[in-house]
């Protein structure tokens, strides 16, 4: 993607130095340049970044035509400058990337599957040119992301990585209508564009879908990890399965993170909660490290059904709430792991105290 170069050569003195306060300007992802769709190659931009305001596909509570401006809200929070260095992972992706919101999709309300439809044509567009990292919107997004991803960049057999507390492979969605955030895996998976076994769900919980889905996922080849069975496993061997799968003989991998595989108590703001899901650590431990171990260049990231109506702390998106703040927290995330990718490495470079973590061994008295 990128020659070798720092995050001021990239954006020069706004990498590190920003006067305005959060509230004011226009609040793009991070405060982040704004690009025209068709203008990324003119500007060498490696990632677009896009929006997608689509709830009239959710079935339970709607609210998430507003996840977009949420989560761009909430990632003014704290100011940027761009510059953002992990003091855990010891890497800033914009040392590496250069980034862009590219606005929103356009959504005709009323008319969910051409809303679909341009969501897909826009996903395509940013994929002809750079890596596509797209804000839900409900669930349903999902399905034209991945075939406008897929058809701009040749791909015909991608593996899924999929954070959810639902499978989302129900055959004809949840009330009928087969383009719902119920079936877009199936969707994805009838189109040819994946096999099962290069499907793996995280987080599954509860009560939907039922019993027959679940015995056709078993018989087409797809896992899944129940939340109990991610509290009780070790994160590493679950990523380490996750991506082999989607790894295996595909062309390109697609990571899906819909906010509602997470505990409601650090969630609240989506549109189906449910009881017993992840916690924040485990989430962003598994989301690193699954995105370290892919390939940049054929790779693609979406993070849907974050409702700002039902969040805490969130009553008019001015600043974002805290789920619509994880959201953010995970794009940060993805980029950060893009870059290690980019660069080969494991690891960047965490600053650590002198001495070593833990208590440090005292003398012991000699006795005269």
């Amino acid at each position: 993607m990128t020659d070798e170069r720092s995050g001021e050569d990239i954006y020069g003195d706004e990498y590190k130095e920003s006067n305005e306060p959060i509230f004011s300007g226009i609040p793009t992802f991070l405060k982040l340049p704004e690009v025209e769709r068709d203008r990324l190659d003119a500007e060498d931009v490696d990632i677009g970044i896009v929006g997608a305001p689509l709830d009239t596909a959710t079935t339970i509570r709607p609210g998430t035509r507003y996840g977009p401006r949420a989560v761009r809200a909430a990632s003014t929070v704290p100011s940027p400058p761009y510059e953002h260095f992990n003091i855990e992972t010891g890497v800033d992706p914009f040392d590496t990337f250069s980034v862009a919101d590219t606005g929103d999709a356009a959504v005709s309300p009323g008319d969910t599957r051409q809303s679909q439809l341009n969501i897909e044509n826009a996903v395509a567009e940013i994929s002809e040119q750079a890596t596509p990292i797209v804000i839900g919107g409900d669930h349903s997004i999902s399905y034209p992301d991945i075939k406008g991803w897929a058809e701009a960049n040749g791909y015909e057999d991608i593996g899924l990585i999929h954070f959810d507390c639902h499978a989302d492979t129900g055959d004809e969605g949840l009330t009928g209508f087969e383009y719902d955030h119920g079936a877009w895996v199936k969707r994805v998976y009838d189109d040819g564009l994946m096999a099962g076994e290069n499907y793996t769900l995280i987080g599954p919980r509860g009560f939907w879908p039922g019993p027959d889905t679940y015995e056709a996922m078993r018989e087409a080849g797809m896992k899944w990890y129940t939340s109990m069975e991610v509290a009780n496993m070790d994160l590493d061997d679950i990523v380490a399965d996750a991506v082999q799968r989607a790894t295996d003989g595909t062309d390109a991998v697609w990571v899906s993170f819909d906010v509602d595989v997470m505990e409601p108590a650090y969630a609240p703001g989506t549109g189906e909660p449910e009881p017993g899901g992840l916690v924040p650590r485990e989430a962003i431990y598994m989301i690193r490290e699954v995105v370290k171990a892919l390939d940049p260049d054929d790779f693609g990231f979406d993070v849907v059904e974050v409702s700002p109506a039902y969040d805490t702390s969130d009553t008019n998106s001015y600043n974002g709430g805290v789920t619509s703040g994880l959201a953010n927290r995970l794009i940060i995330e993805v980029m950060g792991s893009m870059a290690l990718a980019e660069q080969g490495l494991e690891e960047g470079s965490p600053i650590k105290p002198k001495e070593p973590l833990g208590p440090t061994t005292q003398a012991q008295p000699t006795d005269d």
